[in-house]
């Protein structure tokens, strides 16, 4: 299901001190009940205090949340929560993987709608933290998509924003649709049912001319779990696209 991809770390290495604790609240998470959560991880939070486990499973509780957020203002409440706790995570142990995978989500989502300069100028902490998860989580297919993913928007961006790169970098980040297309297929191959990752990898095929494959990717996704609103325009993107295609 569309949910062991984005909660494919509940939980790995969690200490037996807390494995009672969590019980519960892990099994809301797998079962995406993110709201059930937060009253009890917070209580956790107050009685172990900088506790990496718990602060990661806030980070992430409330980054689904953003996701889930009807109105812009609680989408903004949770995703600035979910940056902050995973902050304080990195400040406590930076070698962590689930640190730096949740960074990398918090950290991007949070910078997504931003001008392209404060994008470009994010791209590199995304990446560095992006390949350490995926060097010590070498079998979680989230943080291959995190890395297809940014390796697409880079290779898409115009020809006006590579300049204000080189100005930004003295090496500038490079992205590239080939990379896309190995890191979404990696993603792909370790978890089948996420939409998301047959939508990237679609436009990825796009932009290197094969339209056929594409569409064939689009048709396979259309009957897979929608779970957040990010999904959802995903998958009207495909119908259009798919309905252009026989029109």
């Amino acid at each position: 299901m569309v949910k062991n991809i984005q909660l494919f770390f509940l939980f790995l290495g969690a200490s037996a001190l807390y494995a009672q604790d969590f019980s519960k609240i892990d099994i809301d998470l797998d079962n995406l009940n993110f709201k059930e959560t937060i009253i009890p991880l917070q209580k956790l939070n107050n009685t172990f205090p900088k506790n990496i486990d718990v602060l990661v499973r806030l980070s992430a509780a409330h980054h689904f949340l953003s996701e889930e957020a009807d109105e812009k203002k609680v989408e903004k409440l949770n995703m600035d929560k979910a940056l902050g706790y995973i902050v304080e995570a990195m400040s406590i142990d930076s070698t962590n993987a689930q640190v730096h995978k949740w960074y990398a989500v918090s950290y991007g989502k949070s910078v997504e709608n931003q001008n392209i300069r404060t994008q470009i100028e994010s791209s590199k902490i995304i990446e560095f933290h992006s390949l350490q998860a995926i060097e010590q989580l070498p079998n979680d297919p989230f943080c291959y998509n995190i890395m297809g993913q940014w390796h697409y928007r880079l290779a898409d961006i115009s020809s006006l924003s590579r300049r204000l790169a080189t100005i930004i970098f003295e090496e500038p980040p490079q992205g590239s649709f080939e990379m896309a297309e190995y890191f979404l297929k990696k993603s792909l191959e370790l978890e089948p049912n996420y939409i998301g990752t047959y939508y990237w990898l679609g436009k990825t095929y796009q932009k290197t001319g094969r339209k056929d494959d594409a569409l064939l990717l689009f048709r396979e996704a259309t009957d897979l779990d929608r779970p957040y609103k990010r999904e959802e325009l995903m998958y009207n993107d495909m119908i259009k696209q798919l309905k252009k295609e026989k029109s």
